[in-house]
């Protein structure tokens, strides 16, 4: 059960990088000026199968990652009650 967890863990590190890259492109492509302590990145910045180089590729970009979020967040609190439920079947067996 924890080896779930863990692993939704760590696509919700994945998704934001994948934010963190959407919100650099976009920022860059209005004229903004870029963070000095920010990572090198060749523009334009690949997510997933379109780039983002423009509105609508960013907000197809951003919505797959607000898709991607939710259903790891589900994983992670399915496994939660399952966990959860587990550890309240045993207490009951131990009483």
């Amino acid at each position: 059960m924890l080896h779930v967890i863990s692993i939704a863990s760590n696509a919700l590190e994945v998704q934001t990088r994948k934010l963190d890259a959407i919100a650099s492109a976009v920022a860059l492509s209005t004229g903004a000026t870029k963070r000095s302590d920010a990572p090198e990145r060749p523009a334009p910045v690949r997510i997933g199968a379109l780039p983002v180089e423009g509105p609508v590729e960013a907000m197809v970009s951003l919505k797959e990652v607000e898709l991607a979020y939710r259903m790891n967040a589900a994983v992670i609190e399915t496994a939660d009650d399952m966990l959860g439920s587990l550890l309240e079947m045993v207490d009951r067996e131990q009483r």
